[in-house]
């Protein structure tokens, strides 16, 4: 049987046992978190310490089982404040700051009159061929652009 030992558990092969001092600051954790996706990783934690499988605790949370084996392993490496950090930062944005900047200048000279004219200015001067949407969701963040429906 192999066990691994880390600071407040016990992990064996794929069966977790936190002390009662962890499961206690889970708890705490939990009553005072609002967002719930963090809420989320303290109960993934707190149902692989009951024994649940991945694949049940996936469709419990409505997870990706991936994502199970990451936030254990960042809770038993790093700790509870490493798995409550929220990092996501959001999508990289494809086109640069000064193409964004250039086309904030031309919608205000003369406004794209449809996402798909933004998107074939987009391709001819920046050559980055998007997907309409994702045009729509920039004209509508950046420019507070209406979608409008062909006639």
């Amino acid at each position: 049987m192999r066990l691994l030992f880390f600071n407040n558990f016990i992990m064996e092969w794929r069966k977790v046992k936190l002390s009662e001092k962890a499961l206690e600051e889970l708890n705490n954790a939990e009553k005072q978190i609002k967002n719930p996706r963090l809420i989320k990783k303290i109960q993934c934690i707190k149902l692989k310490n009951k024994q649940w499988k991945h694949h049940e605790i996936s469709e419990c949370l409505d997870i990706r089982i991936e994502t199970i084996s990451v936030w254990l392993k960042k809770y038993f490496e790093e700790g509870l404040k490493a798995l409550l950090t929220w990092g996501y930062k959001g999508k990289i944005s494809i086109l640069t700051l000064e193409n964004q900047e250039e086309l904030q200048k031309i919608n205000s000279e003369k406004p794209f009159n449809t996402a798909k004219s933004a998107k074939a200015y987009i391709k001819e001067h920046f050559q980055v061929d998007l997907h309409l949407h994702w045009v729509q969701k920039i004209l509508k963040k950046n420019f507070d652009f209406r979608i409008k429906k062909p006639n």
